[in-house]
This record gives structure tokens, sequence and C-alpha cells, in this order.
């Protein structure tokens, strides 16, 4: 899809209609572009947890990276192969181009504003947005990427109206065992998808979704763990139900990735006369799920071995087995763990954020256990 940038307007909606437009066709014109094999491609929408982009900065915040000491090569290689370009279409809204001159190319994204969510809407094939616009969000350090469990998934899909699973990707690797399962099914079912995860205990990391607005299937979607969610069809006379999916779709992951990650109490020490007070405090517990379980595995020593020493961006000291004091240094930021039996807790000082506690969580998922479940605990100690 190419478009005329002096087409867009500020208005989040018409340009969000531009985009269901642009898929919006009938079952048999689908076949039809399958058979002259001239497919369109997906729309999609990245997430990011915004810690301070704000619109028409990217030009400034490019040059501000580039300037870092001890840029990484791939990060220099990144911005010296490509030149960026942002205008400001309204409060809330901006167009972006990411041009690849090596390529003769130009990559165009709509970047729309949502206060602690940034949502990046584009129409470029994917193999291109992992060269552009996702390694953008990567390298940008006031963006992060939204990362989602499994069970996230399947609640954002299943709170919408009038949906089925039509196919999934779904994984599993644990520490405990060499047995590895990768499972792409298409046109699976929820049955299907319940199955695998009873009888191989892989988790969905991708959901495939119809969505009916009559009938018939309005609205054919994806989402994925690493953020992201995409369009592939949306039946004429549907148009609104599509837009009204999108913002949906947005609304829960931006609402999932913070109910998972979000500090909203630290553990503040207040200091009295006859002693001091802890104000607050915030834990993530990893739940391991998993039916496997066997004395001669420690959790603690496989997460060590695996996730602390094996990844250079933590340090760590250990006052006792399976109790770290940990340090972030991409992020600056310290935390501490605990281990219990199989399930791991992550407790936050008083100067860790979201991106400290999702980075280490999306290691977990992808680098040590698939099978962990979520759950946060964030409470006010002092009344």
């Amino acid at each position: 899809m190419k478009f005329d940038p002096s087409e867009l307007s500020g208005d989040t909606d018409e340009i969000i209609s531009l985009f269901i437009d642009y898929i919006t066709r009938t079952d048999e014109e689908i076949e039809d572009e399958k058979d002259r094999g001239q497919r369109k491609t997906q729309v999609k929408i990245f997430l990011a947890n915004n810690h301070g982009f704000e619109l028409g900065s990217l030009t400034d915040e490019i040059e501000y990276l580039a300037q870092t000491e001890g840029l990484s090569e791939y990060i220099q290689r990144y911005i010296t192969e490509h030149n960026f370009h942002e205008d400001r279409l309204g409060d809330d809204v901006s167009y972006v181009e990411i041009d690849t001159p090596k390529r003769a190319r130009t990559d165009q994204f709509v970047f729309i504003d949502d206060g602690d969510y940034l949502r990046v809407i584009t129409a470029e094939r994917r193999k291109w947005t992992e060269k552009t616009v996702e390694k953008l969000i990567q390298y940008l350090p006031s963006l992060e990427r939204v990362f989602l469990t499994p069970s996230d998934l399947e609640d954002i899909v299943s709170d919408l109206y009038g949906t089925s699973v039509a196919g999934f990707t779904a994984k599993y690797h644990s520490y405990k065992t060499d047995k590895r399962a990768s499972i792409r099914f298409h046109g699976g079912t929820d049955e299907d998808l319940e199955k695998v995860e009873n009888v191989f205990d892989a988790k969905p990391t991708r959901l495939e979704f119809n969505q009916r607005n009559s009938p018939e299937a309005a609205v054919r979607s994806s989402v994925a763990q690493e953020g992201h969610f995409t369009f592939s069809s949306v039946r004429p006379g549907s148009e609104d139900r599509g837009a009204q999916t999108l913002e949906e779709l947005s609304k829960g992951f931006e609402a999932h990735d913070e109910q998972n990650y979000k500090v909203e109490h630290r553990p503040v020490r207040e200091t009295f006369k006859n002693g001091l007070t802890i104000e607050g405090g915030t834990t993530l517990r990893l739940i391991d799920d998993s039916e496997d379980y066997s004395l001669e595995q420690d959790t603690a020593d496989f997460l060590e071995e695996r996730i602390l020493d094996h990844k250079r961006r933590y340090e760590y000291s250990v006052w006792e087995h399976g109790n770290y004091f940990v340090f972030d240094k991409d992020t600056g930021e310290p935390f501490e763990i605990t281990v219990e039996d199989e399930d791991i807790h992550l407790h936050a000082k008083e100067t860790t954020t979201s991106t400290t506690f999702r980075n280490f969580c999306s290691l977990v998922f992808e680098e040590f256990d698939s099978t962990y479940s979520l759950e946060k605990n964030s409470r006010r100690l002092k009344a």
C-alpha cells in the first residue's frame, strides 16, 4: 500500500479508515488475488510503551541517539543506512517515512500517540518492518515494544465480540528438558489449541481469529506475543466493525501490558526516630504451570546459568541460594529475585521501572521456560 501523504488529514479516525478500506474485500476478491499471486499486504499495528517520545521529535531523537557514547555497531549501521522523516499531522498523529537508499525504498508509517503508549500502523510487508520501524522501536531509548504472555493473547481475543480461533502458533521449551515443540496450525480451532496445550504443554505465541458481524466472518485478524497485531481482511459493510476491533485490540494490548509490568507502588523507605517503614511494594510472580517436575532440577541454578550469567546485561550478587540482588546494566536499575521451588519472584526496588521487569520476563518466556504464567502484586503498605 502506497499513499500520498498530502491526502492524510490530522483526524485519527479518518486515517484508520484509510487502512481499513485498503483491506476491505469479498471472499471472491481474496481468492482471485491468490490465483493471480497478487495478495495485498496486511495492515499491521505495533504497540510500544512510551517513556517520553513526542510526536514530531523523531529527527531529534535519532540525532541524540547517534551522539550517544558506546553505541553498538548494529545501531550505528542502522542509523547510517536509513533516512528518517516525520510530519506532524495533528495533536496525536504523525506521518513517518523511513528511507533505505541502498534499496531505493521508502516505507510509510503512521504514529498515533495514546498517552503512555505509541501505536504504529502500516501496510508495509513484515520483511521490511523488521528492518525499519521495528528496529527503530528497539533502538530508541524512549520506546519499548509491548510483550504479552500466552494467556494475555487468549484473554484479548476472547474479550472481543463474536470471535473464534482460526489458527495459531504454539511453542514449548523448558530448562527441565531437551524436548522442544513449535506447532503452526492453519485452520485450527479453539479445541485444537486446547488439545495442543494439554498434550504438548505448548502455549500460543500467535493467534489467528475470525470475528463475525453477522453469521459470516467480518474481520480476519491475528495477535502476536511480541506486541503487534494484523488485519488480513474486512468484509464490505463491516468497516466500522474493523475500526472498532482495531481500537479494542490496541486498548487490550496496552491494558495487559500495564497490568503485567507497571510498578504502581515502590518500596520507598521512610525513617523515623525509632526505626523505619516501607511504604509500598511490587512483586511479579512467574508461576511454573508445567506438569513436569523433578527434584533433580534446581530452578535457581538453571536461572543463574541461562539468564543471569549468560546475558551480559546483568550483574548480580547472591546472599543465599535462590536469592539475588540484580542490576540491569541496560536500564541502570536494580531489582531482586527470589526462587521458590520452580516459581520466580521479581521484587521492585525504589528505581525499578516496567522496562526492567518487561525485559527480564520476555527473556524467561522466550529463552528459559515457555510454560510460566504471570501474576503481579502491587500494593501500598502504609495507610
